[in-house]
């Protein structure tokens, strides 16, 4: 028997999560499959949790800890865009209201990942240039952790090569293949990146604040706060970060602070090139909202999240409240 499960919103939120579990419930599968883009693979990964687990789904959601208690079903998973790699990683993610949690396991990998980069010429302009700033942003986050190690940055460096030259042709000429071949590898690579001990840092933190609340799409935002996270890390991580300069672009440039300060421009005209305006007012973000994001990263997100703790710089209200004063103004 096969059947589709075809109610999938833009952002994986909590209420599909349950309604594909009760789908899967009153049913008997044995595989479940994943085509489309991040929010249809995390709900197939949902899918063969909730056929082999009895608990309420919102049970298993958890931020670091893996509550499965039996296997999950097989699934073969298989993207239509190039972004999140959920296609390897060992997260599925749930919203509820303003919060963005995870089922965490590594039992939730894909059986099977299939590549496709057919599937994903049909992937609109705007999607394209959100997905490819999603899989950057993996990329270079799980690069400058501090969790990082050799076998991470193997990955997340790949990720970046080959995001660098053929994100602007892959949002620009939306049916040639080999960009499109080399986008879905780098999201691939980003995915297994930040499924290690690196994972990922500020940059997703504020993208998972602002997201939710605002209705930014998740790789959209991960691309509005990356040019503006890897600026803030500079004083703690200059040479970490003047390295990525080479792997972005050919210019030369001399000095670990200089060299990592056209990291940041280099990001900065990418989103441009794309049309991505990178100011939080375009969002229809007030000044209001920023002190409320700022403390929620600062406090609920450092205290429950082990994430903003693998950020190369110290956060703290003062200075994520001057990130944010800087993103909604759009100055870099």
């Amino acid at each position: 028997m096969i059947e589709v499960f075809d109610q999938i919103s833009g952002e994986p939120l909590l209420a599909t999560a349950e309604a594909v579990t009760d789908f899967v419930r009153a049913r008997k599968f044995d595989l479940a499959v994943g085509l489309g883009g991040g929010s249809c693979m995390d709900m197939a990964k949902i899918a063969s949790v909730a056929a082999t687990n009895s608990k309420p789904i919102k049970e298993y959601i958890a931020y670091m800890e893996d509550r499965i208690e039996s296997n999950p079903l097989p699934k073969i998973l298989i993207p239509t865009t190039a972004g999140t790699g959920s296609e390897a990683t060992t997260y599925a993610v749930v919203i509820e209201g303003k919060f963005k949690n995870f089922i965490n396991s590594t039992q939730i990998v894909a059986d099977v990942s299939v590549l496709d980069p057919s599937l994903m010429i049909s992937c609109p302009p705007r999607q394209t240039a959100g997905s490819g700033l999603d899989a950057l942003s993996q990329g270079i986050e799980a690069y400058l952790s501090l969790g990082a190690d050799f076998f991470s940055d193997t990955f997340a460096i790949r990720a970046v090569e080959l995001i660098a030259p053929n994100l602007r042709r892959a949002y620009n000429h939306g049916n040639d293949l080999e960009s499109r071949s080399a986008m879905a590898l780098a999201a691939f690579y980003g995915g297994i990146a930040i499924s290690t001990a690196a994972g990922v840092i500020l940059g997703h933190c504020i993208s998972e604040t602002i997201g939710p609340r605002f209705k930014i799409p998740h790789g959209l935002a991960c691309g509005i706060a990356l040019p503006y996270v890897i600026k803030f890390n500079i004083p703690a991580a200059p040479e970490k970060i003047a390295s990525l300069l080479s792997h972005l672009s050919d210019e030369k440039v001399t000095g670990a602070t200089a060299r990592a300060e056209k990291v940041v421009k280099v990001i900065t005209q990418l989103a441009e090139d794309l049309d991505v305006s990178l100011a939080l007012k375009d969002y229809g973000m007030s000044k209001e909202d920023l002190k409320e994001v700022a403390t929620f990263i600062a406090t609920e997100q450092q205290q429950n999240y082990a994430l903003p703790s693998l950020n190369p710089r110290i956060i703290t209200e003062t200075n994520i409240t001057s990130i944010f004063d800087e993103m909604w103004e759009g100055t870099l």
